[in-house]
């Protein structure tokens, strides 16, 4: 672990106990310019949606792994939730082999620290500010709506919305452009489809249970592997960490149990891929193999009795935009992450700034400042962030600030998508197959 650049990083982007994103260097948007970088994959600029200049991590990242590029696949395994403060506090052997064969380094993620945004952002190739993602709930004024950005399932206002989960956010999938340079995207996800371009290898149950299950996930997993064409870019995506912080907290005997199921699911996984055997389907792709394992973010235990409803200021009641039915606009962000959309006119977002800064020990963001920090990052905006991002932004320093009338985010303990150090700060752990194998 490479401990000196997380020290790093806490200096030189935290602010008052916020740490913000690093967009041109050690950040989870650049994993896939990487990846491509490490297949040495010949995919032209152009062909692939711009995030900011389109920059891989930091060579030292691939630092006592291999060659770093020329690899026939790379398997990406993203653990949602589990960020490098978890890394540090839990024993499992696989961590270890990571530790010892490769090269772990701290990342920040991006701003939201949130799922919906930051996975929008590995599958795009762009970051917020051009993807338009800005929160798990998506208030757009465009369609006169909120609705969860990964369902499409409307909480307020118009209904239907006429959109899919690809239609949510501005530009396309990296994979259609990266099959055309040659590249086989395979996703190992818990889901029946996956982004336009790869091909899904779907595991697990049922999907609206409280936890994803892991059935499955190692064929699921060898399948793919063995299916794939030479260059491939493989995916497989583990949700199961986040569902239990979610639900009971980090410190919890559940989240230990979901961190311990997780992570000898995958060391069954790689243990049980192909290669080495000239007569293999996978040929020797054990010697060829980059694996990199990293997440979306990390979490905050907040106490719940402490979680403040801003259905309570008035202020902010009367502030709020409507929606043609009459309805104030709520649910835009997240309880991490809150977007408020405020009517014009008589210094209504002042007042609404002052009221909450009064009351809370938050950072809140006003649209300019927003967009002078490249809070969401830099390059050029959309029209689809700009309808999107609120003329407030609150990010409370550990608990969560949300609506009353959507009650069951408050039940939740572990959350995410603010600028706490143990939401932003995530691994990427990088390790050649053959050598993690031992």
């Amino acid at each position: 672990m490479r401990t000196d650049l997380e020290s790093e990083l806490r200096e030189r982007l935290c602010a008052d106990g916020y740490l913000f994103p690093d967009y041109d260097g050690y950040c989870f948007a650049n994993v896939p310019e990487t990846v491509l970088s490490a297949l040495d994959a010949n995919v032209e600029t152009d062909d692939v949606p711009p995030s900011g200049d389109h920059r891989p991590l930091p060579a030292d990242v691939l630092d006592g792994v291999g060659s770093g590029n020329g690899y026939d696949r790379v398997l990406v395994v993203l653990v949602d939730g589990f960020g490098l403060e978890f890394w540090k506090r839990h024993d499992h052997p696989l961590l270890d082999r990571f530790e010892a064969a490769g090269t772990v380094s701290p990342l920040t993620t991006i701003y939201p620290s949130e799922t919906a945004a930051a996975l929008t952002t590995f599958h795009t190739g762009r970051l917020p500010a051009a993807h338009g993602v800005l929160g798990w709930d998506v208030y757009d004024p465009a369609d006169d709506a909120s609705y969860e950005a990964f369902t499409v399932d409307v909480k307020a206002g118009d209904e239907p919305v006429d959109r899919d989960m690809q239609d949510v956010f501005e530009g396309q999938a990296i994979y259609p452009a990266l099959t055309d340079a040659g590249i086989d995207c395979r996703h190992v996800v818990p889901f029946p489809e996956t982004y336009d371009g790869a091909t899904a290898h779907t595991y697990g149950g049922d999907v609206d249970a409280p936890a994803y299950a892991l059935d499955g996930f190692e064929s699921a997993l060898r399948e793919a592997f063995t299916a794939a064409d030479e260059p491939a870019f493989l995916y497989a995506y583990l949700p199961q960490i986040d569902a239990a912080a979610h639900a009971a907290g980090t410190d919890s005997d559940a989240y230990r149990e979901a961190v311990a199921d997780t992570f000898d699911a995958i060391e069954r996984a790689l243990s049980g891929l192909p290669g080495g055997d000239a007569t293999d389907a996978a040929g020797s792709a054990l010697d060829e193999t980059l694996v990199l394992l990293t997440a979306d973010h990390g979490h905050v235990d907040t106490d719940t009795a402490r979680s403040v409803d801003l259905e309570s200021f008035e202020s902010v009641m009367d502030g709020l935009d409507r929606h043609a039915n009459g309805e104030p606009v709520r649910y835009a962000g997240s309880p991490r992450n809150v977007h408020l959309h405020l009517r014009g006119g008589d210094g209504v977002c002042d007042r609404v700034r002052s009221d909450l800064a009064d009351a809370l020990d938050a950072r809140i963001f006003s649209r300019q400042a927003a967009r002078d920090r490249d809070l969401f990052g830099a390059g050029p905006e959309s029209d689809t962030f700009r309808r999107r991002l609120g003329d407030l932004v609150v990010c409370h320093r550990d608990q969560a600030v949300w609506y009353g009338s959507d009650s069951a985010k408050f039940e939740l303990v572990g959350m995410h998508g603010g600028l706490h150090p143990d939401e932003m700060l995530v691994p990427v752990a990088a390790a050649e197959l053959g050598r993690l194998r031992g």
